[in-house]
């Protein structure tokens, strides 16, 4: 009889924590830049042989709320789900799963940033990638992989070819941690792993423009685009499987779900769940059969995460806080006497000597201010090296929005639309950055003493999450002051703001809606219970997508000490503040 695995696991995780384990990266081959050929990118140069298990699968499903997931599971419409878990024992113990009822993603509740920290185990103040898009002010260049203000998608494609996101990574992937032969299907986060297989490059940015256009059909044609996306992405995620082994580690990750909500017209949450149950559950099913017919699918764990849920929003100018410089939050920076910069991925030649950069993430706004004395006249190129000063560049911003938020003098749609206004001292690039305090209209305030004045148990364990945002060496990329609307379940859908073109739903926001997430791990060779002991021991009591990182390296038995961060256990990563932090 073999020794049982989760209690080996635990063992090691034990070892681990004492610092008796110790994982020795050297051994790892750096990721490197090749070519497509039939929807398989080659990562590596020395590719891993083919080893034994265990096996991890993980399902990464983009945009699916916890409590859109487990209806769909619930429903007996989603029969491969449901049997990947078994019969529910309660507290989240299925007969072969354990589903944590409590798992929250990072701020801003965004795609990118979310699958950066997922991917890696790091806060987005470390991984450097804060958000759909983002500005790195040390080098001028604004990120847009998931455009969300520019229309351009050469980043998208960036991202698919030539790895955009995990070259602005900072911190090791997963697939670098874990050492292990590893291949992802679709999903952004790939470097360092051996094999990255995705649907036709050139088609994926097409169904990226039409969505940031809304130039899309009805709801069937809609679902017809992002079904081929997802049912694409699987054939040759299979053939790779077929011509390479199986893969130690393997993610499939399906972002029809994510793009299909946005622009569900009707109920767009019901949508999603109907989406889950019709499309998602066979693909899964697919998969699993895959597995089963390799004779691996009992040695197999199979993890379920999302990166974030949707709130259904309303699709017109008056809730969608576009990008334009006459309108919105441009207009009032302006009014300040800042020049905002244009809302393209790469402004010309003649167009660099912008003082304000924004970043849309949905319910959150990033405003990079420059420091004025370095390009007080048009045509001069500001000093983007250099800090704004907190008090001349900084306070005048956030006095300006705070008011116009108040009474729409300047342009009226800003009027009622905003939530909080955070804002801090800035630091130069590359210095850990201080975290963001929330201005009460008079001076800024710690979040923690705000919120002890201000109760808002409806913004889920905000300060801890804005921590992650905002404090660490990469933190200045969350902005120098950041905006977040009104949004929100208990909110009327009229009173729920958004910075984007319109659309049906958005997310990024603290709310419970955009913030709870599912994160499932099954075996079909272990009880429910078993498994709920390794993510406690992991995850601890509030779990969180920063968990599937080192859950994952200890399915594999890999160390789950952090070699990146001056921490040295997840739980002190979600807890790290600039004081803990060495200077």
């Amino acid at each position: 009889m073999r020794p049982n695995r989760i209690t080996i696991i635990l063992i090691r995780l034990a070892l681990a924590a004492t610092g008796a384990a110790i994982f020795n990266l050297a051994a790892c081959t750096p990721a490197t830049k090749l070519f497509f050929q039939g929807g398989e990118k080659q990562v590596k140069h020395h590719l891993r042989p083919v080893e034994p298990g265990p096996y991890v699968l993980v399902f990464g499903f983009d945009g699916a709320g916890y409590d859109q997931l487990m209806e769909a599971i619930n429903s007996g419409s989603a029969p491969n789900l449901y049997a990947m878990l078994g019969k529910k024992q309660g507290d989240g113990v299925y007969e072969h799963a354990y589903s944590a009822p409590n798992a929250i993603t990072i701020l801003p509740s965004t795609t990118v940033a979310a699958w950066s920290s997922i991917f890696t185990g790091a806060t987005p103040a470390y991984t450097g990638v804060t958000g759909n898009e983002f500005f790195v002010r040390e080098e001028m260049r604004f990120y847009a992989p998931a455009p969300v203000s520019v229309a351009e998608t050469d980043d998208t494609y960036a991202a698919l070819t030539d790895d955009l996101v995990g070259n602005a990574l900072q911190t090791p992937t997963l697939f670098k941690q874990a050492g292990v032969k590893s291949a992802v299907s679709l999903n952004y986060i790939y470097r360092s792993a051996d094999y990255f297989t995705t649907v036709d490059a050139t088609s994926m940015v097409g169904i990226m423009a039409d969505f940031i256009k809304g130039t899309v059909g009805g709801d069937d044609d809609k679902k017809d685009i992002y079904v081929k996306l997802d049912r694409d992405s699987v054939p040759k995620m299979l053939d790779s499987i077929e011509d390479h082994g199986m893969p130690k580690l393997q993610v499939a990750y399906f972002p029809g779900i994510d793009l299909y909500t946005h622009v569900a017209v009707s109920d767009p949450l019901k949508s999603e769940v109907g989406y889950l149950e019709r499309i998602t559950d066979p693909l899964v099913g697919q998969i699993l059969d895959a597995y089963k017919s390799y004779g691996i699918l009992d040695e197999t764990y199979i993890v379920v995460i999302a990166d974030h849920g949707h709130t259904p929003v309303l699709r017109d100018p008056e809730h969608a806080l576009g990008a334009e410089h006459d309108t919105g939050p441009a207009a009032v920076v302006k009014s300040v006497g800042f020049r905002p910069r244009k809302f393209v991925l790469t402004p010309g030649p003649d167009e660099q000597d912008y003082q304000a950069a924004f970043a849309y993430q949905g319910a959150i706004s990033y405003v990079h201010l420059a420091d004025r004395s370095t390009c007080p006249n048009p045509g001069q190129t500001c000093d983007w090296k250099r800090p704004p000063r907190f008090e001349r560049d900084v306070m005048p911003v956030v006095r300006a929005i705070y008011k116009e938020n108040q009474t729409g003098d300047i342009t009226p749609r800003m009027k009622g639309t905003l939530d909080l206004i955070f804002a801090r001292r800035p630091v130069k690039p590359g210095k850990y950055t201080l975290p963001y305090e929330i201005f009460d209209g008079k001076r800024l305030v710690k979040i923690s003493d705000y919120l002890d004045q201000h109760p808002r148990p409806d913004l889920i364990d905000l300060d801890r999450r804005m921590r992650w945002l905002s404090s660490g060496p990469y933190g200045n990329r969350a902005g120098d002051v950041l905006l977040l609307t009104r949004s929100g379940m208990e909110r009327p859908i009229e009173r729920r703001f958004y910075f984007s073109g319109p659309y049906n739903s958005w997310h990024g926001s603290p709310s419970e809606q955009d913030s709870h997430i599912p994160l499932i791990v099954a075996s079909q060779s272990h009880s429910g219970a078993e498994l709920k002991a390794l993510v406690e021991r992991v995850a601890g009591d509030k779990p969180s997508e920063l968990d599937l990182t080192p859950i994952v390296r200890a399915l594999l038995a890999v160390p789950v000490a952090h070699p990146a961060l001056p921490v040295t256990s997840p739980a002190e990563v979600r807890s790290a503040t600039p004081a803990a932090i060495p200077q």
